[in-house]
């Protein structure tokens, strides 16, 4: 098999909301140690439906020293419309974090997701389905990294699964 041959095998584009489901399943079967993910609000990844549901928390139940950060531009929907990922965050405070970033600051205009430093799923923009899930792409994955970090360390508020009142 030739070197092209293998890329195209670890490089997966999908323009479905199944495919794109899909994709960020697999990405979450092959974290190891932490998951990121940036998006406008997590509406397109169906996040709080059961199957999903269950590979977030199995991830969370994993091992020590797991992480899942998940970065918005908008943090309402999730705190309103995602009552199993409000749970995990309630149940996995330790391991899973949400925050919002900073409106003041300019943001790229793709969503992506990381697995670990190895594999990274990427929309072009974030307000569209279609994208690429690069299964061994380091390089990429370390760029978005590194593009996450930033935005991650400059985040306003933290989503809390505690509701407070009167």
């Amino acid at each position: 098999m030739s070197s092209f041959e293998q890329h195209l095998l670890k490089q997966h584009s999908f323009e479905t909301p199944a495919e794109f489901r899909a994709a960020f399943d697999a990405l979450l079967d092959i974290a190891q140690r932490q998951v990121r993910v940036y998006d406008q609000n997590l509406s397109l990844l169906d996040i709080d439906q059961l199957p999903r549901h269950n590979r977030l928390r199995a991830f969370c139940v994993a091992g020590s020293g797991h992480r899942i950060e998940l970065l918005l531009d908008e943090i309402h929907h999730v705190a309103r419309d995602c009552p199993r990922l409000m749970q995990l965050v309630r149940d996995f405070g330790h391991v899973i974090k949400i925050r919002q970033a900073d409106p003041n600051m300019p943001r790229p205009d793709q969503a992506f997701a990381l697995a670990d430093r190895h594999a990274a799923l990427v929309r072009a923009d974030k307000s569209v389905l279609h994208g690429t899930l690069h299964l061994d792409d380091a390089h990429a994955a370390i760029l978005l990294h590194q593009e996450f970090e930033r935005m991650w360390q400059r985040a306003q508020a933290s989503v809390s699964a505690t509701t407070l009142g009167l």
